[in-house]
Parts: structure tokens; C-alpha cells; sequence
């Protein structure tokens, strides 16, 4: 069997076109994909941000509550949210145990924080594959150009706030790194997806004769910087607008910071960026189709996590602001042979660590004990239900969980000091905090959070080295989140 899992970084469920209901985002191809597959509606991430949920889908185990006991890493990393380590080394890796399945395994992925010194993603496969030059990836030392021609291209893609100095900045240093290493894009197959899809064909045509094969691709876009192709820019920008190119948002809690037009176009450069995504992930699929290979293979495509664009009023991903915009994820499964689909699974919480123990069941083998997720293909011949107690999600950000069941949304800080609970049966836009007035409700859904962490929830984080720029994976939480 041909096995592909397919990530996408930062792709938001309410933004995957029409399959989850969204008709101004355009994706065809994902549309197309999902009549012959399984649609979870209840998919999440089980903490975040990138490098947690990557550990959770490789090994099949939680990342959250964040309690492994990880030795001090000479790294050169500014990132350190819990639960960003390399995956334990008493914990196998997916490519392990399929290389034990006899299949020929292969990783292509231009998520570079999974190729940064010690992050040792790459472990067991057979082949990996590094797409170089994303977003702060140290790729490229320097950009060609004059210190006036990079003051303009900067000062063209920054916010036109003259208040918000800081910010101004952060934008200006990461654009600048980013502008670095895509000095040389020429055309659309130069832009990441492309990079990456090609790469994946080009393993598939090596390895057309080997009757098992397994490929993770997984992709950062659309990761800001949103920067796509004039083409899939003009599907969605506003013609009349004449500001700043505002390619990379800014985190916050407050939109002051931002005009109403340049958040538009920001909007627009997401949505772009979802639809070059979409396009090269149709020439992938095209091509296994025109080399006879779609209908026998399993194909997986799914994301980490989301990304809020102005919604509650928010910017980026910020722990305390856990909303659908930011945990809502596709989750999509095509079995071999297809079937008359879409078939909606809506009753289930799945999570990502699902993935290897789904995996397991395709392949019937007995699942390992120390998965913590469960068996999704059951669902291919079985209805619609409730399965292993997944009547709830609990999901970890830094020190912050959120709780999401039917009934109820809880997003709390891990010593309980700071609390949003919404209903979601009367708010399904989760617009209206009720925790004061509902402290019961909230010790009630916290024992399930503390249940969850198994009793250690982190209360306390050490501080980034990019924490006074208002590093995008972070906001500025102190001790016992005060």
C-alpha cells in the first residue's frame, strides 16, 4: 500500500474551501479529494504550537501536559514554548516503526523548525528532504540588495503605524530574513508548495515499483509570511487598496496596532496562500492519478493549527486566546479505494496523535501500548458514533488548556486565575465570557483538564530570547500566568 500523510502548517478548518463550508476560499482540489474520503468535523490538536503537535502526530503519544523530562539541549533556537524538545529518545518514531512494516520511508518537509540543530525529526526514515529558506529558517546570510532598497522593500511591508515602534520593528527583522532567502524566486515553482509536492512526486517515481511505501510531506505554508503569487493574491484582495504589502500579521490581543484595510489585505494574503497550497497539493494528486497510484493508496491530510486573523479581536497565536479560528483543523482520510464520500464524522473528538494508531489499524497490527490515541479507521466501514470516552477535547498551549466539549468552551490558565466559559448551545461564536458568574461550571470542566494532564499541569515557563520583540509564538506571560 501507498501511504501518505499530508501536512499543512497554520491551515485553518474554516478556511479548506467548501468542504468545511466556506464558500470566499477557493480549494478545488482539497474539495474534490474530500468526496472520496472521511471528514472528521471535530478534528484538534492536542497542544501547541508546531513542534508539540508534530511530536504527538510522530509518536502517537501526548505532548501535553508537558511534563517529559527533557535534558538541557545545546541549541541556538529562540523558540522555547513547553513541550518544543525533540521527541524523547525512550519514544519511537513513526518512521521506525513503518521501516519495521518493511515499507520504504521518505520525509519531505519545509517546516524548518524540525531541521534545527537537535531536533532530530528525521530519525528511522529512509530518505529525508529538507525545503530550505522559510520564514526565519538561517538559510540564506545576507540580501543583495543596497541598505536604501531594503529600507523601502521593508518600509513597504510594514504596518503604516508610526505609534507601534516595537512592532515596526519585530516586522522589519523578520521580513528582512525572510526577503533573504527567497531573493532568488523566480515563478510559482520556486514558492515553497511547489517545492515540496515536486520533491514528494519525485520520491513516488522512485519507488513506483516497491509495493509499500510511506511519505510524510508536510508543508509549512501557508505560515505567515502570507506572500503568494500575484495571481492568488488578485482572487481576493481588494483592488481599490493602496497601502503597506502587510504580508506578516502581528501578535496581539489588541488591533489598534493595524487599520481596518491593511487587516483586509492581510486577510487576502492568507487566503491566497490557501489556495497555492490547494493547487500544488492538486498537482500531487494528479499525479498519482496519472500514474495509476491514487485509488490503492491511503492518503492522510490534516493541519497543526490555525491562525486568528482580527477574530475576538486577536492577532496570531496566543495561548490565552485558544478560539476555533486557532484549534479548529482539517482532518481528512482517504482510504484505498476511495468511497462515496464525503462521509462526515461529526460525533467524535480526534486528535492529531491519532494519526500513528489509525495507521496501525489500516495495516492491522495490533496497537502499541504506549499510544495514547486511538484507531480512526474503524470509521471506514463503521457509522458515525462516540468512541472511547471522546465526548471532550483538552488541548495545551504554554500555561494555558482549553477544555471544548458539546455544551462548553473553557480557556483557563493552569492555576485557574484567568478564565473565559462560553456556552456554546446560546454563543456559538464564543462571544460571551460566563466564567464569573458560572464558577461552578469551571471547577466542574478543570477536574476533566487536570484529569487529562494526569494531575500536572504546568504552572511556569522560561522566558524566549525573542520575548521583548513579542515573538509571534508567544505572548509576554510571567510566572503563574499574572
Amino acid at each position: 500500500m501507498k501511504i501518505f500523510l499530508i501536512i499543512f502548517d497554520t491551515l485553518r478548518k474554516d478556511h479548506t474551501g467548501q468542504t468545511y463550508g466556506n464558500k470566499w476560499v477557493k480549494t478545488p482540489n482539497i474539495d474534490k479529494f474530500a468526496k472520496d474520503s472521511i471528514v472528521f468535523d471535530k478534528a484538534y490538536p492536542e497542544s501547541l504550537p508546531t513542534i508539540p503537535v508534530r511530536r504527538a502526530i510522530h509518536t502517537g503519544i501526548r505532548t501535553f501536559p508537558f511534563n517529559h523530562d527533557m535534558k538541557s539541549l545545546r541549541t541556538d533556537d529562540t523558540i522555547s514554548e513547553p513541550g518544543w524538545f525533540p521527541i524523547p529518545p525512550y519514544q519511537k518514531h513513526i518512521g521506525e516503526y513503518m521501516k519495521n512494516f518493511r515499507y520504504t520511508t521518505s520525509f519531505i518537509t519545509s517546516t524548518y523548525h524540525q531541521f534545527k540543530p537537535n531536533m532530530n525529526f528525521h530519525l528511522g526514515f529512509d530518505q529525508f528532504h529538507w525545503i530550505r529558506g522559510q520564514e526565519y529558517d538561517k538559510y540564506r546570510a545576507e540580501l543583495r540588495k543596497s541598505k536604501s532598497e531594503i529600507n523601502h522593500l521593508l518600509d513597504d511591508h510594514s504596518i503604516a503605524s508610526k505609534k507601534h515602534r516595537g512592532i515596526k520593528k519585530f516586522q522589519r527583522i523578520i521580513l528582512e530574513m525572510y526577503f533573504r532567502n527567497v531573493q532568488d524566486r523566480i515563478n510559482e515553482e520556486d514558492y515553497f508548495p511547489a517545492q515540496t509536492f515536486k520533491k514528494a512526486v519525485e520520491f513516488i517515481k522512485d519507488t513506483r515499483n516497491s509495493e509499500n511505501t510511506f511519505s510524510i510531506i508536510d508543508e509549512f505554508d501557508p505560515h505567515e509570511p502570507w506572500d503568494p503569487p500575484q495571481r492568488y493574491l488578485d482572487l481576493y484582495v481588494d483592488k481599490s487598496y493602496s497601502g503597506g504589502k502587510i504580508i506578516h500579521p502581528i501578535y496581539s490581543e489588541n488591533l489598534n496596532c493595524i487599520t481596518e484595510d491593511e487587516l483586509k489585505f492581510l486577510k487576502a494574503c492568507y487566503a491566497g496562500e490557501v489556495s497555492m497550497c490547494d493547487q500544488w497539493f492538486g498537482q500531487f494528486i494528479n499525479e498519482l492519478k496519472d500514474m495509476e497510484l491514487y485509488e490503492e493508496s491511503l492518503i492522510i491530510l490534516l493541519s497543526d493549527h490555525g491562525h486568528c486573523i482580527g477574530e475576538h479581536g486577536v492577532l496570531g497565536k496566543i495561548p490565552s486566546c485558544m478560539y476555533p479560528e486557532l484549534v479548529d483543523i482539517p482532518y481528512i482520510i482517504k482510504p484505498p479505494g476511495g468511497i462515496n464520500g464525503p462521509k462526515r464524522i461529526k460525533k467524535p473528538y480526534v486528535y492529531v496523535h491519532d494519526i500513528l494508531p489509525t495507521l496501525f489499524g489500516f495495516l492491522e497490527k495490533e496497537k502499541a501500548d504506549v499510544f495514547d490515541g486511538i484507531d480512526l479507521s474503524i470509521f471506514i466501514d463503521g457509522k458515525d458514533q462516540l468512541i472511547n470516552n471522546r465526548n471532550y477535547m483538552t488541548c495545551g498551549y504554554n500555561i494555558y488548556t482549553l477544555y471544548k466539549d458539546d455544551h462548553y468552551a473553557l480557556i483557563t490558565s493552569n492555576d485557574e486565575s484567568e478564565q473565559k466559559l462560553f456556552n456554546l448551545r446560546k454563543d456559538t461564536e464564543w462571544n460571551k465570557n460566563i466564567a464569573e458568574s458560572n464558577p461552578d461550571i469551571c471547577k466542574d470542566l478543570f477536574k476533566k483538564i487536570i484529569t487529562d494532564a494526569k494531575g500536572d499541569l504546568l504552572l511556569e515557563y522560561k522566558t524566549s530570547k525573542l520575548d521583548e520583540l513579542k515573538d509571534w509564538y508567544h505572548q509576554k506571560i510571567f510566572k503563574n500566568g499574572k
